[in-house]
C-alpha cells in the first residue's frame, strides 16, 4: 500500500508543505503548469534550498508583484505625504528593494538598521469588505523588524499579522504575518464563495478541486466561529490573499500527483507563547488554527518552543488530508522530502514527509508486543448501532472485536465493548467509538500476545473446493475451514454445514 507519512517535528504551515513535495519529488514543471490553470496573476514563485540545522530542505515562496504607483495613489488619497526622512531613505538591498521593507533581515544599510525602530509615520484608515479605506485606525510605520518572517501565515516573532480580522496593518510595505514576500500593495478581500469560483473557474482535476475546497472550508469554518458571523459574511485577508490560495491548490496538486493510498501523519506541536495582531497579543496556537484542530481531531502537544509552529493554512492542509494519527507505519521508505520554514530554532525548522509502502495486513508479521485492548462500558446504545460500530472498527483495522455483558450502577444492563489493535491505530479506532456511541471515555491496556502462524490452502471434498486456514506453531498444526466456503458448499448441495466439516476432517485425516 502507497503510504504517506507527515512528520511534523516542528509544525506545519502552507509553503513547507509544497517545499516538503517539491523535496520529495513532485515535478516543479507540472505544478507550476496546473497552478496557471487558476487564471490568477500578480504573483510569481522562488524556488530555492535551504538548510537548517544542518538538513537541506526545498523553500518555496510566493512573491506578490506590485502594481505601479497604486500606492502612491493610496497615500495621496489619505492627505498623507512622507516625511522627508522617508523620502531620503536609501532602498533595501535585498530582492523586494524598498526603503521600508518586511523582508524581515534587517537589510537595509547599518546606519538606517534598528535606530529607526522607533520612527512612526501615522495613517489612520481601514479597509472595508470593498477594499476601501476610512479614517478609522492608526497604525504605525517601522523600521527594521530583527526577526524573521516564519513561512506563510506565520508573523513575526514579536510581531504577528494574524488573519482573524479584517483589518489591515500598512507600513509603505503592506505588513503582513506572511512568510512569502510581498511586492504589493493589498490584497483584496475574498470569502470563501470568491474562493470557490476561482477554483471551480479553473481547469484544475476535479479531485484537486475537492480537495482544494475542503482545506479552504476548514479555515472559513473556524474563523467565522472566532468571529461569531455567518461563514457567506466572513471575509478574509489572509485566506483571500494569492499566496493562501496558491500554498493550499498547490498543495492539493501535489497530493493528486503522488496519489498515496493512505496518508498517515505525527502529532502536531504547535508552539507556545503570544503574538501580535492587530487586536493585541494572542495566545499560540491562535484561535483560528486551534478550531481548526479541534474540528479536524488532529492531536497536538507543546514541544517548549516559543513559537506559532502551526499555522491556519497548514493545521488545515493536515486536517483535510490526514486519515490517521500517531507513530511512523511499517513500511519500505521510497523517497524522502523536507520544506524548510524560515525560523531558525533549536531543532530543525522543516517538515519531512516519507513516501513508501506497506505491505497488506495479511502478510504483516504479528507483532509480540505493542498491541492495546481498549474497553469501554456503554448502557444506552442499541444492538443495531453496536453490530455497525463492530463493523467500523474490524473496517478500519481492530484485529478483534467484541462484546461482554455486564451490570452497571443501580444494576442497568449494559455491555463492555472491547477491540484489540496495534497501537498506531488506537486513536483513529477510538475516534470511531466517540462518534457512533454514547460513551465518554475509554480505557487502555498495552498487551502482549503470541500468534500462530497462519497459511491458506485449497482442498477437494465430495462438495467441491473449500478453502482451509492452516495454523501451526512449532510442531503443532490446526485446521479449519474457511466458513463462507463452507456455508455456500452445503447451500449448493442442500446437506447440512455440518457435514461439509465432517468431510474436511476426514479429508485431513486421510
Amino acid at each position: 500500500m502507497k503510504t504517506l507519512y507527515m512528520d511534523c517535528f516542528s509544525g506545519i504551515s502552507g509553503n513547507m508543505a509544497i517545499g516538503a513535495f517539491l523535496d520529495l519529488g513532485v515535478d516543479k514543471d507540472m505544478l507550476l503548469s496546473e497552478l496557471n490553470k487558476l487564471h490568477i496573476d500578480g504573483y510569481r514563485i522562488e524556488i530555492s534550498k535551504k538548510q537548517k540545522n544542518g538538513i537541506t530542505g526545498t523553500y518555496f515562496d510566493v512573491i506578490l508583484q506590485e502594481a505601479p504607483s497604486s500606492h502612491q495613489e493610496e497615500v495621496s488619497g489619505a492627505d498623507q505625504e512622507p516625511n522627508a526622512e522617508q523620502k531620503a531613505l536609501p532602498r533595501c538591498t535585498c530582492k523586494h528593494h524598498r526603503a521600508y521593507c518586511i523582508c524581515g533581515k534587517n537589510k537595509l544599510p547599518d546606519e538606517y538598521g534598528r535606530k529607526k525602530k522607533k520612527h512612526k509615520e501615522k495613517h489612520k484608515y481601514h479597509l472595508s469588505h470593498d477594499g476601501k479605506r476610512s479614517h478609522t485606525e492608526e497604525v504605525y510605520s517601522s523600521l527594521g523588524h530583527g526577526e524573521a518572517h516564519h513561512d506563510h501565515d506565520h508573523a513575526y516573532d514579536d510581531h504577528h499579522e494574524h488573519h482573524e480580522h479584517d483589518m489591515y496593518e500598512h507600513e509603505h510595505g503592506h505588513k503582513h504575518g506572511h512568510g512569502h514576500a510581498h511586492e504589493h500593495t493589498h490584497a483584496p478581500h475574498r470569502n470563501l464563495q470568491d474562493i470557490t469560483e476561482i477554483i471551480d473557474g479553473s481547469e484544475l482535476s476535479d479531485r484537486v478541486k475537492q480537495l482544494s475546497k475542503k482545506m479552504f472550508s476548514f479555515v472559513a469554518e473556524a474563523e467565522a466561529k472566532v468571529h461569531g458571523k455567518p461563514i457567506e459574511e466572513v471575509h478574509f485577508h489572509e485566506v483571500g490573499a494569492i499566496d493562501s490560495i496558491i500554498d493550499i491548490v498547490g498543495t492539493a496538486i501535489c497530493v493528486d500527483s503522488l496519489n498515496p493510498d493512505r496518508i498517515v501523519a505525527s502529532h502536531l506541536p504547535v508552539g507556545s507563547g503570544f503574538v501580535r495582531c492587530q487586536h493585541g497579543l494572542i495566545p499560540v496556537p491562535a484561535p483560528a488554527t486551534l478550531e481548526i484542530i479541534r474540528k479536524g481531531g488532529i492531536p497536538v502537544y507543546s514541544n517548549g518552543i516559543k513559537k506559532e509552529l502551526a499555522t491556519p493554512t497548514g493545521a488545515a492542509i493536515l486536517a483535510a488530508l490526514a486519515e490517521e494519527y500517531g507513530p511512523q507505519p511499517e513500511m519500505e521508505i521510497h523517497a524522502v522530502g523536507y520544506g524548510a520554514g524560515l525560523y531558525d530554532l533549536e531543532i530543525p525548522n522543516t517538515l519531512r514527509l516519507i513516501l513508501g509502502e506497506t505491505l497488506p495486513a495479511k502478510e504483516n508479521p504479528k507483532p509480540q508486543s505493542g498491541m492495546i485492548l481498549a474497553e469501554t462500558n456503554i448502557d444506552d446504545t442499541t444492538a443495531e448501532v453496536l453490530g455497525y460500530v463492530m463493523g467500523r472498527l474490524l473496517d478500519a483495522g481492530a484485529l478483534d472485536v467484541f462484546f461482554t455483558p455486564i451490570y452497571m450502577k443501580k444494576c442497568r444492563p449494559a455491555v463492555t465493548l472491547s477491540f484489540l489493535c496495534e497501537a498506531s491505530l488506537v486513536q483513529a479506532l477510538e475516534r470511531i467509538v466517540f462518534e457512533e456511541t454514547s460513551t465518554i471515555g475509554i480505557r487502555k491496556i498495552p498487551v502482549q500476545r503470541t500468534v500462530m502462524d497462519r497459511a491458506y490452502e485449497t482442498v477437494e471434498t465430495p462438495y467441491g473446493k473449500i478453502q482451509v486456514k492452516k495454523v501451526t506453531y512449532g510442531g503443532l498444526t490446526k485446521r479449519y475451514g474457511e466458513f463462507e466456503d463452507v456455508k455456500a458448499a452445503a447451500e449448493r448441495h442442500g446437506v447440512p454445514i455440518q457435514k461439509i466439516y465432517d468431510a474436511l476432517k476426514i479429508n485431513e485425516a486421510n
